[in-house]
């Protein structure tokens, strides 16, 4: 979908003061060492007992709002997503995050696309505010925070390594230091069974330990000869053809934008699902950066980009890519147009 008059107002993060590193981890029994180092992430942040994420979330949700300079009564819609255990059962966090934020009485939903949570918000704000002509702001925030029992950060998946943090967006029809150009959705739910599992169970941690997703991805990618090659080449024609949509309706190539923000995923992953598919420059990302924090649930996304216009190097006419990918599987890919470069 191409936008004419949607901008991005403020963008915000919450990362916790406490760092563990692989090597602390490795040390401690809690990874594999020969994983560690296939995997390249350096350390995560592990957020303290008072740190759920919606809290997290409502910290970055604030200083989003802050450096937007919109009053909290044009804000029409708060959307919060995440992955993980959100601090409560039975709870609707998205109404935590409003009221701790910008208040009233506009729609507050949560969204639940694992790591593509993040932006999966940020295609439902767009057309939320696209659709609705007296609709001026909308608040899209993250947070996750994995702990055990339910997730082990550095072993419930072989090929990841979990970090606690949230992230912040506000989008707006008023214009901000960036405009969206465009964004674009695709769904594969052929693939839904790959973290699925084989059995149902009625309630989280059933087992008594935590998730394997490791476990359940093996089983159904090695589930008859050739499974994992068809499941690989499926994903990679998907991304590329949300990639294309996305570029497309931005009026532009890949070859023409300046900046990818992907999520924070192993060297493997990162080498072969994005820098030699699409011949991405390493410097032009996020990721070096990443590698400190992991892959921070739904999170990624909006925190990168907080990140890279934190660092200032995008300059006003430079054009950003960002896409993400979610259990379901669900891609959405947004490109930007810097205009200004933020104050903050």
């Amino acid at each position: 979908m191409r936008w004419n008059d949607l901008y991005v107002s403020g963008l915000g993060a919450h990362l916790p003061e406490r760092e563990q590193t692989a090597e602390q981890a490795v040390a401690a029994g809690l990874y594999d060492a020969g994983r560690a180092e296939a995997n390249g992430i350096r350390a995560v942040r592990v957020a303290g007992p008072d740190e759920p994420g919606p809290v997290m979330a409502a910290a970055a949700g604030r200083q989003a709002v802050a450096r937007s300079r919109l009053d909290h009564d044009l804000f029409d819609l708060v959307l919060h997503g995440s992955m993980g255990h959100q601090g409560q059962d039975f709870w609707t966090p998205a109404h935590y995050v409003q009221g701790e934020t910008v208040g009233g009485h506009g729609l507050a939903a949560e969204v639940r696309q694992g790591a593509n949570s993040g932006l999966a918000a940020v295609e439902l704000a767009a057309s939320h505010l696209g659709s609705r002509p007296g609709a001026t702001a909308a608040l899209v925030t993250t947070g996750d925070a994995f702990a055990l029992p339910y997730v082990d950060r550095w072993a419930s998946d072989d090929q990841t390594v979990y970090g606690d943090g949230a992230g912040a967006m506000v989008l707006s029809s008023r214009p901000g230091f960036a405009r969206v150009r465009s964004t674009a959705s695709l769904s594969e739910p052929s693939l839904e069974p790959a973290y699925r599992g084989t059995r149902w169970t009625a309630s989280p941690c059933e087992s008594g330990g935590p998730a394997d997703l490791s476990g359940r991805k093996q089983a159904w990618f090695t589930r008859h000869e050739g499974a994992y090659q068809e499941a690989l080449e499926l994903i990679g024609r998907r991304f590329g053809q949300v990639l294309e949509r996305a570029l497309d309706d931005a009026g532009t190539k890949l070859s023409r934008t300046q900046w990818f923000v992907h999520a924070n995923v192993s060297e493997q992953i990162a080498e072969w699902g994005f820098y030699r598919p699409l011949g991405l420059d390493r410097a032009r990302t996020t990721y070096d950066w990443g590698l400190d924090f992991g892959h921070m649930g739904g999170g990624d996304h909006i925190i990168g980009l907080n990140h890279l216009f934190e660092s200032g190097r995008p300059r006003p006419g430079d054009l950003v890519v960002t896409v993400g990918v979610g259990p379901g599987f669900l891609w959405t890919a947004m490109v930007l147009e810097v205009l200004r470069a933020p104050a903050w």
